[in-house]
């Protein structure tokens, strides 16, 4: 999904394909995403492929979920796994990427309070974003919870953006990777005045506005928890090493002060930054 930090994930995963040798199938009609001749995100077909009759190992950029075209391309038992944030965060993080405020000309001190109260005047921006990305177009309320449960029947795992190291660390168990295959830093991570805003109102447009997305986060997260708990207490272990280990890549050089570690460190940076 777009602004949920899957620029983060897919660095993790790329890196992974790196250090294994694996093939990673590429867009070819735009860098960042399978997209048609035009460039508009649809469902996604082989011909968006770069090359279309290869085998890759991965897909890692973004696409409309087809399910059929998907498993043209990959095995039966392919993992499925993808990224969602809570909405109104990522509707902020969507605005300010692509300065909407700037492109329509909004005035206003709270551009995302503006835009909200005027959304019938602009096109760019869809309220069921969360939704079309999974392949369902204006989803009714009545039918949220079987669209959800069939999402929940399609991937192994649906990662939530506000617990980023507990989705890092399930996805690491589900796929039998090491803590060492998951660390990372934030890519794209925006700064942008209204980044921390929050008003009932205001959330409770976006709410009225995008209820789809709202449904889908509640129900994954929902999910996310109970599949942690199913993973009992060596869970919790492994997540605080995760983040320990996190506490050492993200130090600098000269402040790792034994060989060891500053050994353990460069093998990270390998890993992870390039």
């Amino acid at each position: 999904m777009h602004k949920c930090a899957s620029s983060t994930v897919k660095g993790i995963l790329k890196s992974y394909a790196k250090l294994h040798r694996l093939a990673i199938a590429s867009p070819k009609y735009f860098r960042y995403d399978f997209c048609n001749k035009r460039c508009i995100l649809a469902p996604f077909q082989k011909e968006f492929m770069e090359f279309p009759n290869s085998h890759p190992n991965m897909l890692l950029d973004h696409m409309v979920y087809n399910e059929r075209a998907l498993k043209e391309v990959f095995p039966h038992d392919t993992f499925y796994v993808t990224i969602i944030r809570e909405p109104f965060a990522a509707f902020k993080s969507y605005f300010a990427f692509f300065q909407l405020d700037k492109l329509h000309k909004i005035k206003s001190r709270n551009p995302v309070k503006y835009f909200l109260e005027h959304h019938d005047n602009y096109k760019t921006v869809s309220n069921d974003a969360f939704a079309k990305q999974f392949g369902f177009h204006n989803p009714q309320k009545k039918d949220f919870s079987n669209i959800c449960r069939y999402i929940d029947s399609k991937f192994h795992l649906v990662m939530i953006t506000e617990y980023f190291d507990e989705s890092l660390v399930l996805m690491k168990r589900h796929l039998c990777w090491k803590l060492e295959d998951v660390l990372y830093t934030a890519i794209n991570a925006g700064r942008y005045s209204y980044k921390y805003f929050q008003d009932e109102s205001v959330n409770r447009m976006h709410r009225n506005w995008s209820p789809f997305s709202y449904a889908l986060y509640d129900y994954f997260n929902k999910t996310l928890w109970r599949k942690i708990q199913e993973e009992g207490e060596s869970f919790s272990q492994d997540l605080h090493r995760f983040r320990s280990m996190l506490k050492v890549v993200r130090k600098p050089i000269s402040t790792v002060e034994t060989k060891e570690n500053v050994c353990n460190l460069s093998n990270f940076v390998n890993l992870n930054f390039y």
